[in-house]
């Protein structure tokens, strides 16, 4: 049943083109992903639907009393308010009652007086009229599994990410008709997220979303719709059908293309010819031509970018961290943490929100020296840091003077070089939008233009605190793809699994003051988390039971036998040390192939020399595994 509808939607900004003659129609019960490239307009129509932007043409149609409500990525509050009124700030009755009955049960707490005591006890006769203890649970859950736990907390003291998160929540408690979510899995961890997964995925009406989680955009959605160019182009079904999909459709319209321009030629060559005589059939021939001409040139190639730029060399040492421990007002983010960064590795940060990932990125590049411990840089690092905050920058300037401040050219991977416009253009800057000031630019356009800056001085380690956030799936699979053929180390802090499992080949796990190394997938990670809480679970129920056994537990004990987590490392440590003895033997041989040549021998004994040493940690490391395991 079609819920709502809109038509012929058109919206200009200065001389950029935002809706071109649109047309959307929602049926109820619905889940749908709206992507497309930063830039185009997602959010704007968002704020289009919820009647939050005005400035538009278009009939737009629903049923009368149609709840349409907007959780923005920006959030706006009256600061001097709680969180707990900022959440129940809607006036329908059943909120209302809750919000007095939340009320008077506060008050009552601080003063355990009659008078109060009695305004509680009607507060909870009219919880009992509407019917609104499954509705308040509810809210309660709601609040709880997003992360807002200290409700009585002032909006003003919050952060941005915290503000997103009452907003959602918010949202969500109003429970639209129709409800409209713009990027909802920022600033939540990975247990919040599959939560909301699961609760949009039972939601009882219809969403639709804005995100770049692709993991939440191939659990969640029922359509997908492309914005491109003003206009929207639907794929039924979820993220995985829509790229299948979409491919086949750009094959389509390249076959297409490539007719036209045929037909185009033989017009011209026929033009070009001349006409004899101005008969009419001759006239609708050239006017067939104009109309072919403009369409050709209105071709629109499917837009991908491309980043091919190259990397400096990076030495054997990159990274070292000896016994860091780093605190915050009296409160241990980690400690003792002793790792060593290797030329080539792939780490994923995870862990809760507050937990110190992007502290310990700070540590890492420099900018944070408040810790004990050290940090050893390598002499031939160059660090680039993809930052979560906006870039303190002239928002004036143009964009390609942006670039150009950092370079006139780079170099791509082959050693070609390539100039600023032309990077523009490769990574989806059209070339007459070069001359745009910053300000004119999305959130997410000027994210993706601050990356492209970073890889343009070719770095050989990347920093990525939250990259998912602000770039769309286009640049983010075009990121995943550079990170594939980097030549360094890359360290990632995300709270989405489908971009960290592309990027990470082990993850650090930063919790309850410490970082555990986990080696492998995402998957392994969340198993040994999960394995961790149930034995934590275990443990609280013990030390409720006795204090003795609370005290007991509370000592240091030597595991008999190896964890799930050693266990990994052991079998991936055999692997590993089995994958390095061949490599040593092939360049054995090599180096007697090549004896006359001297920089390929040169190369072998850098590789050969890197290898040994992997090689007798990886042994000196399973030789304590196999010690543990056997005693």
């Amino acid at each position: 049943m079609e819920a709502y509808k809109i038509e012929h939607l058109n919206k200009s900004y200065a001389d950029k083109v935002i809706f071109d003659d649109l047309n959307l129609s929602i049926s109820e019960g619905e889940r749908i992903g709206l992507v497309g490239i930063n830039g185009t307009g997602k959010s704007s129509l968002l704020k289009v639907i919820a009647g939050i932007d005005d400035d538009y043409q278009a009939e737009i149609s629903h049923p009368n009393n149609y709840r349409i409500r907007y959780s923005s990525q920006k959030q706006v509050f009256n600061e001097s308010i709680t969180v707990f009124e900022a959440v129940l700030a809607t006036n329908t009755p059943t909120l209302q009652v809750i919000r007095e009955y939340e009320q008077a049960v506060q008050h009552y707490s601080e003063t355990q007086s009659d008078d109060d005591f009695k305004a509680m006890m009607r507060a909870q006769e009219q919880m009992d009229a509407y019917e609104a203890w499954d509705y308040s649970a509810e809210i309660k859950t709601i609040l709880s599994k997003l992360g807002i736990t200290e409700t009585s907390k002032q909006v003003k003291d919050l952060s941005g990410g915290q503000q997103k998160r009452v907003g959602l929540a918010k949202t969500l408690i109003e429970q639209p008709d129709l409800l409209l979510l713009d990027e909802p899995t920022n600033h939540l961890d990975f247990e919040s997220i599959n939560w909301l997964i699961n609760y949009v995925k039972q939601y009882p009406h219809t969403v639709l979303f804005v995100t770049h989680d692709r993991y939440f955009l191939n659990e969640v959605s029922t359509r997908i719709i492309e914005l491109d160019r003003g206009k929207l182009q639907g794929y039924p079904g979820n993220y995985e059908d829509y790229i299948a999909m979409r491919a086949e459709n750009e094959m389509q319209e390249q076959k297409q293309q490539e007719k036209q321009k045929s037909l185009y030629k033989q017009e011209l060559a026929w033009m070009r010819a001349g006409v004899r005589a101005r008969t009419t059939k001759q006239q609708a021939r050239k006017d067939r031509f104009k109309e072919l001409e403009q369409d050709v040139k209105n071709h629109h190639q499917k837009e991908k970018a491309s980043l091919n730029l190259a990397s400096s060399r990076l030495g054997k040492q990159v990274i070292e961290l000896e016994d860091v421990t780093k605190a915050i007002n009296g409160k241990t983010l980690f400690a003792h943490f002793t790792q060593i960064v290797q030329n080539g590795q792939q780490i994923g940060i995870v862990g809760p929100n507050g937990a110190g990932k992007t502290t310990l990125l700070n540590i890492l590049c420099g900018e944070d020296t408040d810790y004990t411990g050290t940090v050893k840089i390598g002499q031939t690092v160059k660090i680039a840091y993809f930052k979560q905050t906006e870039e303190r920058v002239d928002r004036d300037i143009r964009m390609i003077d942006y670039l150009r401040e950092e370079s006139e050219v780079a170099k791509e991977q082959d050693g070609t070089s390539v100039s600023v416009t032309q990077l523009l253009e490769r990574f989806l800057f059209p070339s007459n939008t070069h001359g745009k000031k910053l300000y004119k630019l999305s959130g997410g356009e000027q994210k993706r233009l601050y990356l492209l800056k970073l890889l343009v001085h070719q770095p050989n380690v990347l920093l990525l605190d939250e990259p998912t956030n602000d770039l769309d799936t286009e640049t983010l699979t075009i990121l995943e793809d550079y990170i594939a053929n980097f030549g360094g180390s890359v360290i990632t802090v995300s709270h989405d699994r489908y971009f960290l499992n592309k990027v990470a080949q082990e993850y650090w796990y930063v919790h309850d003051g410490q970082i555990e190394r986990i080696l492998g997938t995402f998957e392994d990670y969340e198993q040994y988390k999960k394995q961790q809480d149930k034995l934590a679970a275990e443990a609280s129920k013990q030390g409720q039971a006795s204090a003795s056994a609370t005290s007991t537990q509370s000592q240091p004990r030597q595991r008999k036998t190896l964890s799930y987590k050693e266990k990994r490392e052991y079998e991936m440590l055999l692997e590993r040390i089995d994958e390095t003895e061949e490599r040593l033997a092939e360049i054995e041989e090599e180096m007697v192939e090549a004896s006359a040549d001297y920089e390929k021998v040169k190369a072998l004994n850098e590789e050969q020399a890197a290898l040994n040493e992997t090689y007798e940690a990886d042994l000196e490391r399973w030789g304590e595994l196999e010690e543990k395991q056997q005693g």
